[in-house]
């Protein structure tokens, strides 16, 4: 208890000196009191911010399609019909068959002959044996008979393909169709053949067709041939239908 009281007593002490001391350097009694400023503790940082975003959509939305649409149908119409219609057909027709000039049927048979055909008869013929010859626009034509005796259409062909080869030693001669007909209301037999020269170039080519008119008891062989194909060909049908085993 007594070191109660001394420590009281120390501390009574220094608290009237420290007052003594602050009297005489503050000038007085009067002197005003030294302000305070007060510390004010800074609320805690938010880390999250008060605010939202800003907003990214734009307030007026663009119009994309256009306020006008083109117009993509013309306003007139083209015309592509013609006012005037073109005459096609011309206005006079072509004669694509010959007229016919001649009638040869000296010895039994008939033969009808277009304008433009030269015949030539061999001395000697006969109704039953015999042969003539024949120009024809482009193409040159043998015609023979003889009696029937037991001779096919198909070795009459044969036989005078074989003559031709021979007679043409220049020359090598392809068989390239062969075909049945009707010639004077008879059946005939018909061989195609084209006509081979040096360097193995196509010179020509021809037509042997063979028959037999019963009747007469006579046997016909007809050959055409020329440079052109298609002209054989022509000759060889007109020549054939206006053929007739009997004389007009």
């Amino acid at each position: 208890m007594f070191k109660s009281k001394r420590r009281k007593l120390a501390l009574a002490l220094v608290a009237t000196a420290v007052v003594s001391m602050l009297a005489a350097c503050g000038g007085g009694a009067d002197a005003p009191p030294m302000p305070v400023q007060a510390t004010v503790a800074s609320p805690d940082p938010t880390l999250a911010p008060t605010a939202a975003p800003p907003q990214v959509v734009p307030t007026v939305v663009p119009t994309v399609v256009p306020t006008v649409v083109p117009t993509v149908v013309p306003t007139v119409v083209p015309t592509v019909v013609p006012t005037v219609a073109p005459t096609v057909a011309p206005t006079v027709a072509p004669t694509a068959t010959p007229e016919p000039s001649a009638v040869f049927d000296e010895f039994g048979f008939s033969l009808v002959l277009d304008r433009g055909a030269y015949l030539t008869s061999l001395p000697g013929n006969t109704a039953t044996q015999g042969m003539v010859q024949l120009e024809y626009k482009g193409v040159n034509v043998i015609l023979s008979w003889v009696p029937v005796d037991g001779v096919t259409s198909q070795g009459l062909v044969s036989g005078t393909f074989a003559m031709l080869q021979d007679s043409q030693p220049g020359l090598t001669l392809e068989t390239v169709s062969e075909a049945d007909i009707t010639v004077g209301l008879e059946p005939a037999l018909v061989l195609g053949f084209k006509s081979i020269g040096a360097g193995n170039t196509i010179v020509g080519g021809g037509l042997i067709g063979a028959w037999n008119c019963l009747d007469e008891q006579i046997s016909f062989t007809m050959t055409v041939t020329g440079e052109d194909a298609a002209v054989v060909q022509l000759r060889f049908t007109r020549l054939a239908d206006n053929f007739s085993c009997a004389a007009v």
